[in-house]
């Protein structure tokens, strides 16, 4: 089922919602399909057997059958939500897990698929989050390397966005030294209509300290750019 509305915030778009790969199903699929062929070849070998035997056969295929059922219980309620904004890990029937985490908060995305993985389109999917040590791994993911993208595609808008709005200072005050040049004040300068927003969404000050922080590491920003936005993000607190 997709992801319920009440977990978003207002006009959040999604951009995927997988559940886990096939492969999650092989291993009781394969048990439970193998015990029922042993069933079938002694229930025709020794058709008089007594019913002992039949309870030992039913019980030898009930026990994966049931693993199996479990298993589909699981992938039902198992997804792996990305939005615009964060990432949203859903799992459990009974006792439910609930993982949510801001795009601003990852640092790095790693993806590893072994030969057969990448044969059948599967792999792993780990997520370098701040102030985490381990990172969040979510295995049996569907086209991991195309999941890994549309992540890092998202990650690098929202860094763009903070460099457009760390440069922007900067930019006014170019524009104010050059009006002064020609005798202009700074009221003069062009304003945007109302209605058209400027700069990226708002968002709350820890959130813009660790995009700075996850800035400064990837060598955007220079040490003394990051110190000098940080003070300034510190003094709104």
């Amino acid at each position: 089922m997709p992801i319920s509305t009440d977990l978003l915030d207002e006009d959040e778009d999604v951009l995927v919602d997988l559940r886990p790969h096939w492969v999650f199903f092989a291993g009781p699929l394969f048990l439970t399909t193998a015990s029922v062929a042993l069933v079938a070849v002694v229930i025709h070998e020794f058709p008089k057997a007594p019913a002992a035997v039949a309870w030992v056969l039913g019980v030898l295929v009930a026990i994966p059958a049931f693993w199996l059922a479990g298993r589909l219980a699981r992938w039902f309620t198992t997804s792996l939500v990305v939005t615009e904004r964060r990432i949203v890990l859903r799992s459990g029937v009974l006792a439910r897990r609930l993982v949510n985490v801001r795009l601003q908060r990852i640092v790095d995305t790693h993806c590893t698929q072994r030969p057969l993985e990448r044969l059948i389109g599967s792999g792993s999917l780990v997520l370098e989050v701040e102030g985490e040590e381990g990172g969040l791994a979510v295995d049996d993911v569907r086209r991991p390397r195309a999941l890994q993208r549309v992540i890092n595609r998202q990650l690098s808008e929202l860094d763009e966005g903070w460099t457009g709005s760390l440069r922007q200072p900067t930019l006014e005050r170019r524009r104010g030294v050059v009006g002064a040049s020609y005798g202009q004040s700074d009221s003069a300068a062009p304003t945007p209509p109302r209605g058209i927003p400027v700069g990226p969404p708002a968002s709350s000050v820890p959130d813009q300290l660790v995009a700075l922080d996850r800035l400064r590491r990837q060598g955007i920003l220079s040490e003394e750019e990051f110190a000098h936005k940080k003070a300034e993000l510190l003094r709104r607190i």
